[in-house]
C-alpha cells in the first residue's frame, strides 16, 4: 500500500498557458481547435473567438512547439502564448 507522501512526491508543478491563436473566427474554428488542443492532452479551459486557455503537468504535458504545430495543421498561427506556472 502507497503513503500519502509517496503519492505527493510524484505530482507534477501545472503550467498553465493562455494562446492567442490567428484566424480561429468562426464556431467551427474553435470546435476545430479544441479538438486538436484535447488530442495533445492538456486539460483545455476555455477556447473562444482568438483565445485559449489550457493547463498541462509541466513533465509530461505537450510544449508550446507541439500546440503550434498542432495549430498551423490546421492554417491557425500560434500569435502569443502567456505562460503561468502553479
Amino acid at each position: 500500500m502507497a503513503h500519502a507522501e509517496d503519492d505527493t512526491a510524484g505530482m507534477t508543478q501545472l503550467m498553465h498557458y493562455v494562446l492567442t491563436i490567428d484566424n480561429m473566427c468562426a464556431p467551427d474554428c474553435i470546435v476545430w481547435v479544441r479538438e486538436q488542443l484535447v488530442g495533445l492532452g492538456p486539460v483545455v479551459d476555455r477556447v473562444a473567438v482568438g483565445e485559449a486557455e489550457v493547463a498541462t503537468a509541466h513533465a509530461n504535458g505537450p510544449d508550446l512547439k507541439a500546440i503550434q504545430a498542432a495549430l498551423e495543421s490546421g492554417g491557425y498561427q500560434l500569435v502569443s502564448a502567456v505562460t503561468k506556472v502553479g
